[in-house]
């Protein structure tokens, strides 16, 4: 999916019940594992709507949110300026020109996107290059999947999903240690007349030393 694709969803992303309750529960389980401070300042990649964003925004200091698609981060401004909230910035990101990510972090967590990104090691190194030392990276996506999630979609969507071992490798690679993962949700489908499971993982590390 394109930028242009989640321009056009994004007025509608908020109203599909399962979308609202998957982030409900990736905010719970990144509350649970990170334990979300006020002196924290949070980056959220790939932050769409903000249903992740601004679940966690109350616990943490400062919160920027990061998306490619500018119809999203304008939802997301709306919601945050009907509520009153200050502390959070949003950086649209044009993935086709060079990009740098916010210095400082010490929270940055990534709901849902991993699948869409070409060259996932290129954006661990990213993750790390902008994050603190002892900082917590939490990456909730697909578990490995048969392509049938995104429907017709699939052929555009670089990973259907990943396996633990090959997700954890990825965080082992970009300098981030005591690499563990759970499981957040299972999401269901009716597609064709079958019922079908896709679970949901939460990855989470923490940054290393910055590798040289």
């Amino acid at each position: 999916m394109t930028a242009h694709d989640f321009d056009s969803r994004a007025a509608q992303w908020d109203q599909l019940p399962r979308r609202v309750a998957l982030a409900r529960a990736v905010v719970e389980a990144i509350i649970t594992v990170a334990d979300p401070q006020p002196s924290m300042r949070m980056l959220d990649y790939g932050a769409g709507t903000g249903l992740v964003t601004l679940g966690l925004q109350p616990f943490v200091g400062e919160v920027i949110a990061v998306d490619s698609s500018r119809g999203m981060l304008e939802q997301l401004e709306t919601k945050a300026c009907e509520a009153g909230i200050s502390n959070l910035q949003t950086l649209y990101l044009d993935l086709d020109q060079e990009w740098q990510l916010p210095q400082g972090i010490d929270l940055l967590v990534s709901s849902m996107t991993m699948h869409h990104v070409p060259d996932i090691p290129a954006l661990m190194a990213h993750f790390r290059a902008c994050m603190n030392q002892g900082a917590l990276l939490c990456i909730a996506d697909l578990e490995e999947e048969d392509g049938s999630f995104h429907d017709d979609q699939a052929a555009r969507i670089p990973h259907h999903g990943f396996n633990v071992s090959r997700i954890e490798g990825y965080f082992h690679e970009a300098g981030f240690t005591s690499v563990s993962t759970r499981r957040v949700m299972t999401v269901v489908k009716e597609q064709d007349d079958q019922r079908r499971e896709y679970p949901v993982n939460l990855t989470v590390g923490t940054a290393g030393p910055a590798l040289d």
